[in-house]
């Protein structure tokens, strides 16, 4: 069980074989999961850095940053189909339209549209036209309610890492981070969902409150368990010395 809540930065963390990137392939649909389901609020989107994304040959930077964009265009011929409709519609039905045309103007408002240019070449430079760079720009240009970003800090030299850092730490919405960066998991996460054994269990705070809570827990479950043992023992001891009685 797992959940994720508006302004969250969570950080998945858990030994090599524990599941995390088959937990990210199923969040994101790649992976049916075997029982239960996964469930998004209503205009949510989800943005994934997917290392394995097919970047077409003869495709500027530019033409890919601008394809993050492709839903607010549909947004904006869905406002025009709306516009088009209202001719033939009754006054109620037109009140309801302006309604959603006014939610779906503020989307865009909200999401930038109208800087669109700008914005493409805000980002261009930092790009350098290598792969990565390029996806995680046109992620972060995306500005979805949710990203999820698998190792995102691979092939990515330490400037463009100190600026992803910053970038996360001042991220409004929420996000799923998996990294094996420790002081860079510290600095932009504020909860822990710790996978193992086919558990997820969460921690409030970073990587090193995590680690702290976690150490202090498994020393209690293992004194705990010696306790047990001892007593176990004791009564075995006991039966046997009494089995006559």
């Amino acid at each position: 069980s797992f959940r994720l809540l508006a302004g969250e930065h969570i950080g998945l963390v858990g030994a090599n074989g524990e599941g995390k990137s088959t937990f990210m392939n199923i969040v994101t649909g790649t992976l049916a999961p075997d029982e239960g389901k996964v469930e998004w609020n209503k205009h949510v989107r989800v943005g994934y850095l997917d290392q394995h994304a097919v970047l077409e040959k003869g495709m500027t930077i530019e033409s890919v940053l601008k394809s993050a964009f492709s839903y607010l265009f549909e947004m904006e011929e869905k406002i025009n189909q709306i516009y088009d409709s209202m001719a033939d519609a009754t006054d109620d039905e037109i009140m309801e339209m302006m309604e959603e045309v006014g939610t779906l103007q503020d989307l865009l408002t909200n999401h930038d549209f109208y800087m669109i240019d700008a914005k493409t070449e805000q980002v261009t430079d930092l790009s350098g036209g290598q792969r990565t760079k390029v996806l995680l720009a046109k992620l972060l240009l995306e500005k979805p309610e949710i990203l999820l970003l698998d190792e995102p800090t691979n092939y990515l030299d330490a400037e463009h890492i100190e600026w992803l850092k910053r970038y996360l730490q001042e991220y409004e919405n929420a996000f799923i981070l998996i990294s094996h960066d420790i002081p860079f998991l510290n600095d932009v996460v504020n909860i822990i969902y710790h996978m193992e054994n086919q558990e997820l269990n969460r921690y409030v705070g970073n990587y090193d409150k995590f680690l702290e809570v976690y150490e202090a827990r498994k020393a209690q479950q293992e004194a705990a368990y010696r306790k047990q043992q001892q007593e176990i023992s004791e009564l075995k001891d006991f039966v046997a010395r009494n089995k006559a009685r």
